[in-house]
């Protein structure tokens, strides 16, 4: 378990650990099959790029991102003993910040869903 003692009370969280919890090496694979499935719909993707681009905006960084940050906050008291060095238990990422970076990227692929219209 992480010692708390040695912690500092940390207010907001490091800009690093917010990048660190929605993992950015997991995107990969939703985004390329966000762009194969538009590929394959028949549609060329060139015809409308920036509906493309926003679609694989969608899939990999926000909500690939969201579910990271939303399974990392779901199990910050696993972490804390088996990954005490991940951001939420570590403290890098305090209070319910891990929560509420998931609720915002949540809205934030609401906003881009409705973006895309029926692309998305």
């Amino acid at each position: 378990m992480t010692d708390i003692s040695n912690m500092p009370n940390r207010r907001l969280p490091e800009p690093a650990a917010m990048v660190t919890l929605i993992k950015p090496i997991t995107w990969f694979p939703p985004m390329w099959a966000y762009l194969c499935g538009t590929v394959s719909s028949g549609v060329s993707p060139l015809s409308k790029p920036g509906l493309v681009l926003l679609g694989i905006v969608l899939a990999g960084p926000v909500v690939c991102g969201m579910s990271q940050a939303a399974n990392d906050w779901c199990d910050r008291h696993v972490d804390a003993i088996n990954e005490p060095y991940r951001p939420i238990p570590s403290g890098r990422i305090p209070g319910r910040w891990g929560f509420y970076i998931a609720c915002a990227m949540s809205l934030l692929a609401l906003v881009i869903g409705w973006q895309l219209g029926p692309w998305g």
